[in-house]
């Protein structure tokens, strides 16, 4: 959101996703048709969340979703990652509601050797329940594991699902809509593979040195006088916000 409000005062300006996932650490088609070969039978939805277990992130909410999936008789596993205030507070609220049988607190993981290789191997489904808008690493970073989110439409994910036709967003801290659109996935496990494919494409676009590398080009353009930009380009260029690898002159 914060680039197309931008976008009228500085037409140079740059869209880019944060990430810290490289190229090579990326899931493959192949990690993904493992990790799904098994989805279309009758075994549980994997769910997982993984951030700041902060308000802001909707973390409270995760307890009450899978409340609220197991009244609307959705078989699944949830395994929330992470740490911060609410960590207490979300376990005995778990244990009060009886879901200790289906969600796991999993504690912080480390980010390259244990959060990256779950997410690519064990997760069919993020839940994302942020309700602050901010263009959080963990959609780029979820979606380089070739894994969709369903979440909250805060400004940042609702236009992220735009761009890259993944992912589906629901109704702010409607804890019943978000757990619904769970339960139709479930249903329709197929949407969750296509999906899975296109966060993964979507991401492959944006990995952490190719987003860098763009960002020293555009700090390197924005830095030269001018006259000389004016010579060498001599119409706004503004990058593909699918593909950024191809620009195009406006």
């Amino acid at each position: 959101p914060t680039y197309n409000d931008y976008l009228g005062l500085a037409k140079d300006s740059l869209l880019y996703f944060d990430s810290r996932v490289t190229s090579s650490q990326m899931a493959t088609q192949e990690q993904l048709d493992q990790r799904y070969s098994d989805l279309f039978t009758d075994r549980p939805l994997r769910l997982a969340f993984s951030g700041r277990l902060m308000p802001i992130k909707g973390a409270d909410h995760l307890p009450l979703i899978a409340k609220a999936l197991k009244q609307m008789g959705v078989a699944f596993t949830m395994d929330i990652c992470g740490g911060g205030e609410l960590e207490a507070s979300m376990q005995k609220k778990i244990q009060e509601l009886g879901l200790t049988d289906s969600v796991r607190m999993c504690g912080v993981l480390d980010f390259n050797n244990q959060l990256i290789p779950k997410l690519k191997r064990d997760v069919d489904l993020f839940v994302c329940p942020h309700r602050q808008g901010d263009p959080s690493c963990t959609y780029l970073e979820t979606m380089s594991c070739g894994v969709p989110i369903v979440g909250y439409d805060n400004a940042a994910f609702t236009g992220l699902c735009e761009q890259s036709a993944a992912g589906w967003v629901t109704p702010m801290n409607s804890i019943t809509k978000l757990a619904r659109q769970i339960a139709i996935l479930n249903q329709k496990r197929e949407e969750i593979v296509t999906h899975a494919a296109q966060s993964l494409e979507f991401a492959r676009h944006h990995s952490f040195e190719d987003t860098f590398s763009r960002r020293v080009d555009h700090l390197i353009q924005l830095s030269r006088p001018t006259d000389e930009v004016a010579q060498s380009t001599p119409n706004t260029v503004k990058r593909s916000l699918v593909n950024p690898q191809k620009e195009t002159a406006q």
